[in-house]
């Protein structure tokens, strides 16, 4: 699917498109977890989880499977302009110990900024690396 990934029923959706625990996704321009919990024997499945990841947070994972956007090293579009990415410990996905760590550093946007408008980009992909949207 091409589309954005940005409710729980589209991440649910392309569930199917991959085989493995984890999916990494881009394009979003936004941190943001979905979970799917593996479901007890004889239960429905639990409702999918989906958090925004907060710079500096840590989220342990249980077993099941998962789409992580991690945000965006250029493009922040949640109102940060830091570059945003995310640190991914597998642990044992069988059984747990899986958390993901969102992180955020600063760097020359600015430069980034003179860069674009020298090589002709339109000037308002530019200006947005200052607000992050």
């Amino acid at each position: 699917m091409w589309e954005y990934l940005l409710s729980p029923a589209v991440a649910q959706a392309n569930l199917s498109a991959f085989e493995t625990p984890c999916c990494l996704v881009g394009h979003t321009h936004l941190p943001l977890l979905f979970a799917f919990p593996e479901a007890a024997k004889g239960s429905s499945p639990p409702a999918i989880q989906v958090r925004v990841l907060e710079p500096g947070e840590t989220v342990a994972l249980v077993p099941g499977r998962l789409i992580l956007n991690p945000g965006s090293v250029g493009q922040p579009r949640d109102g940060d302009p830091r570059a945003a990415y995310a640190i991914l410990d597998t642990g044992d996905l069988d059984t747990g110990g899986v958390t993901v760590t969102q992180r955020r550093v600063s760097y020359d946007f600015r430069r980034t900024q003179d860069k674009m408008q020298r090589s002709g980009l339109p000037a308002y992909l530019g200006q947005r690396l200052a607000l992050g949207r």
